[in-house]
C-alpha cells in the first residue's frame, strides 16, 4: 500500500467520525478538525486496527494534547513508518490488506460506471 492509499484511509476513517466533513483538507490539523479526544482516541483506534498496530502512548497522547501540532500529513508518515516497523515487505498480512483495498477499489469504479 502507498502512501496516498493511506491518506485516503485516514480520510474515509475521519469522516466517519466527523459529522462535519468540509474541514478535511489536506494540511489540517487536528485542531482543525476539532476533534476531541474521545475522537483522537477512536480515530487512533480504528486506524491501528486497519494497519495492524497500536499507536504508540508518547502519540496518542500529543494527539489529544497539542492538537494543532498533529497534522493529517503527518499522521500519513506515521503510519507509513509503523508499518515499514510492524510488517515485512511482501508479508501475507500486507498481501491480505493490498489485496483488500484492490477489491475495494474495483468496486468504486463499478459502482461510479453504474451510476
Amino acid at each position: 500500500m502507498n502512501r496516498e492509499e493511506i491518506k485516503q484511509r485516514v480520510f474515509d476513517t475521519l469522516g466517519i467520525i466527523l459529522v462535519d466533513k468540509t474541514a478535511i483538507h489536506e494540511d489540517s490539523t487536528f485542531k482543525d478538525l476539532a476533534l476531541d479526544d474521545e475522537d483522537v482516541e477512536k480515530l487512533l483506534l480504528r486506524l491501528g486496527s486497519e494497519f495492524g498496530f497500536v499507536f504508540p502512548d508518547a502519540i496518542r497522547k500529543r494527539a489529544g494534547d497539542a492538537p494543532d501540532h498533529v497534522t493529517l500529513p503527518t499522521l500519513v508518515d506515521l503510519i507509513v513508518l509503523m508499518r515499514r516497523e510492524e510488517q515485512p515487505e511482501g508479508s501475507a498480512h500486507t498481501q491480505r490488506h493490498e489485496g483488500r483495498a484492490r477489491t475495494a477499489r474495483r468496486a468504486k469504479r463499478r459502482a461510479r460506471k453504474k451510476g
